[in-house]
């Protein structure tokens, strides 16, 4: 339980980040991040990993970097504390080999606690506890709920399907993949504001070093060198969301919760030290158009109708990818009027041509006789490619 009092007006440092200046150590002592810290606490602190990729890509804005990790370990040691750990629960992805071990060493985590001597755990093969939700059941990673001390240092990032992935959404990480999954099938939003409310961090550490837009795994990284920090989690994220052009109350779980927790997203009632938010803040999109893949290619007759919040993380990436391997080899084709769905909300708009990708968008349009449809939760990338080759070829042989 967090020793952090409701009750007090909530300080929020926004500092910029520079590596020769001790600037988190100004962002921590600004927000008196460290006040109720004692030496003998159990400190996890829970950065946000996602997952791996493949080696050719950069972990910016996507992972927490390892520079903020290795400043925070050392001025932890410098208030006398011996256990830290670093733990994170990676999401695994049916049909793209990336082990929790792969995603710890591609962000860099990994080779960072092997040099600073800090455990390094999976949260996925911890135990979990039971917690009960909306009078549903989910399982909390234990380790979380039972630290002393939680620090929470997720990235600066929009994010396509939550719009903004800051402290309170980076708490998924604390859940097992089942809990996580049925996040999206139960409403997104509600479930993070909920989740807040169960986990609560001593301290929130936003790192802006890297911006990342249209996360949670994009190209899209800007170098922002910021550094956001408050024993408030509501606060941090309010003013992450600021500093990304985004306003707080258009956010729909940062609603939620201030809902559950009887705050107001008012920006002028915390408490600002360090820099100003209009003189650093970067506008950054959050949406990911599904249909712009096809109007990227000069494709036509393909709909792809907006899953927002109802597809995960799995059918996220793996048909998004496989997907857009297909554009990719047809681009400039026109088609024979062709309806895609993904994820539970997306129902069909009609009875034949439509490919259903996935068990959510398969659970949604169970009625529909006609359709194509690949079983997955989720799909790989490889079977959506060629789901969707096969499909398009029946289409047009039978047309």
């Amino acid at each position: 339980m967090s020793r952090f009092s409701k009750k007090m007006m909530p300080t929020t440092a926004l500092v910029k980040y520079d590596p020769e200046s001790n600037s988190l150590r100004k962002a921590i002592d600004l927000c008196e991040g460290f006040e109720s810290l004692r030496s003998e606490d159990k400190v996890l602190i829970k950065p946000n990993i996602v997952s791996g990729f493949t080696p050719d890509r950069v972990p910016y804005g996507i992972t927490t970097t390892p520079d903020v990790l290795r400043d925070l370990v050392n001025l932890l040691r410098d208030r006398g504390c011996k256990n830290i750990t670093i733990g994170e629960g990676p999401t695994s992805i049916k049909g793209i080999d990336v082990p929790a071990d792969w995603a710890f060493e591609w962000s860099g985590i990994k080779d960072l606690t092997k040099e600073l001597e800090v455990d390094l755990v999976d949260l996925n093969d911890e135990g979990y506890v039971k917690t009960e939700m909306r009078k549903e059941n989910f399982w909390i990673a234990k380790r979380a709920l039972e630290a002393d001390f939680l620090i929470n240092v997720p990235v600066l990032k929009t994010h396509s399907t939550a719009v903004v992935s800051l402290g309170l959404k980076n708490m998924k990480g604390c859940l097992n993949l089942f809990s996580k999954k049925k996040f999206h099938r139960k409403g997104l939003h509600g479930y993070i504001a909920e989740l807040g409310t169960k986990i609560k961090p001593e301290l929130t550490i936003i790192d802006g070093i890297y911006g990342l837009e249209r996360g949670p795994m994009s190209r899209e990284h800007h170098r922002l060198d910021l550094i956001i920090a408050s024993r408030d989690a509501l606060s941090a994220d309010m003013v992450g969301s600021a500093v990304m052009g985004i306003d707080p109350k258009s956010v729909p779980h940062l609603r939620e919760f201030a809902k559950l927790t009887g705050r107001e997203l008012d920006l002028g009632k915390i408490t600002m030290k360090g820099e100003k938010i209009e003189e650093v803040s970067t506008k950054m999109e959050w949406e990911l158009p599904w249909n712009g893949m096809t109007r990227k290619r000069g494709i036509k007759g393909i709909t792809i109708q907006e899953p927002l919040d109802t597809v995960c993380t799995g059918c996220g990436l793996t048909v998004w990818i496989g997907m857009s391997r297909f554009f990719w080899e047809n681009q400039g084709v026109n088609f024979d009027d062709v309806e895609f769905c993904v994820g539970l909300g997306p129902k069909a708009r009609k009875d034949k041509n439509v490919l259903l990708f996935g068990a959510c968008a398969m659970a949604t349009n169970r009625d529909l006789k006609n359709a194509f449809k690949l079983k997955g939760c989720p799909p790989t990338i490889d079977d959506t490619y060629l789901f969707i080759r096969e499909s398009m070829a029946k289409i047009k042989n039978s047309s």
